[in-house]
């Protein structure tokens, strides 16, 4: 924590996929994963041990391997129930809509892969819509439960069995990022995947 607030008042920048852009001389290379994490200081929320956060990261950097490593358990390990393995993703759709955009079509095919992988192929999955604040909360609750729906859907029509999935509507009231500007409201505009643990 103290480290990801010395980067942000050094001015570091995040390039590619959240990794850092010419850090200078004492400062660390970070990988993207990393990068997200610390891009995500000062946010509105703190992150749990066990959230990835792919929302800085550029849509089609992210692998199905790396959703996968998000989301399983380790080997023999049991899921947390205050802390189960979560991913967030840059899951974009049309302006006030719950139509997909191209990027996010090509990313949640490869989320489908990696929730019907063996890693994951045992467990149940929350599938949170989340929005910024623009407009009223009310009317966000309903726009967020309708993407969540339609990524639910998507996944259950790329072979993902629609047991394995629920599709929860957060609206604005869990953001990740400060809603005062277009690079924080984005970020908050997400998807979360949670893994809720192996099936009954």
């Amino acid at each position: 924590m103290q480290f990801r607030f010395v980067l942000l008042l050094t001015g570091e920048s995040f390039g590619f996929a959240c990794g850092v852009a010419r850090p200078r001389v004492g400062v660390v290379l970070l990988t993207a994963a990393v990068a997200c994490g610390l891009a995500a200081a000062g946010s509105a929320k703190e992150d749990a041990p066990a959230v990835t956060d792919f929302t800085m990261a550029e849509v089609l950097s992210i692998q199905t391997g790396d959703i996968i490593d998000a989301l399983a358990p380790a080997r023999g390990a049991r899921i947390e129930p205050g802390a189960p393995p979560t991913v967030r993703l840059p899951v974009y759709f049309e302006f006030d809509s719950d139509r997909l955009q191209p990027d996010a079509v090509v990313l949640l095919e490869r989320v489908g892969a990696a929730l019907s992988a063996e890693e994951l192929a045992a467990f149940r999955f929350s599938v949170e819509g989340h929005t910024d604040s623009v407009g009223p909360a009310e009317y966000n609750d309903g726009l967020s439960q309708r993407r969540a729906v339609a990524v639910e859907r998507f996944l259950a029509n790329s072979g993902v069995p629609a047991e394995r999935l629920e599709a929860v509507g957060r609206g604005e009231f869990d953001p990740v990022a400060l809603n005062d500007s277009s690079t924080g409201r984005r970020r908050n505009r997400r998807v979360e995947l949670i893994n809720l643990g192996a099936q009954p």
